[in-house]
């Protein structure tokens, strides 16, 4: 059974994310990674950098052995840019790739994806998509 959910509080809660603010970071000049980490401490926090009517971006941080559920976009393409840590993504057709900081990853719409945070320090991703774009997630 698929769920659709398109309200990104929601989204990143049910992921397991505990601190999340999204108006209070957004379309500012300058966002200091490290600020962001004095205000939320330890992982498990995301803060919206930018939003716009065409697209948003996200850093998320998550501990290993945390990620998101399997789901896909219907219509859009999301793009994600490693800011810290190591990554697993399973894309479906493709399989797992393990990324790393300074590394780009691109699934494109349609295609189930999942992201697992490894290693042994938090992870940390730049997540860019169109704005309330709509999760499907996939028992």
């Amino acid at each position: 059974t698929a769920v659709k959910d398109n309200k990104i509080n929601k989204i990143l809660k049910d992921d397991g994310v505990a601190q999340i603010d999204i108006d209070g970071f957004a379309n500012l000049t300058n966002v200091s990674l490290d600020k962001l980490k004095d205000k939320f401490g330890k992982a498990g926090w995301a803060a919206r950098v930018a939003h716009n009517d065409r697209f948003q971006s996200v850093l998320i941080c998550q501990n290993p052995g945390e990620g998101n559920r399997k789901h896909y976009h219907p219509d859009s393409d999301e793009f994600w840019y490693i800011v810290e840590g190591e990554l697993e993504w399973w894309i479906e057709g493709k399989g797992v790739h393990k990324v790393k900081a300074g590394d780009v990853v691109c699934v494109k719409a349609k295609t189930p994806h999942q992201i697992k945070c490894v290693g042994d320090k938090p992870g940390i991703r730049l997540a860019i998509v169109k704005p309330d774009v709509d999760h499907v997630y996939i028992d």
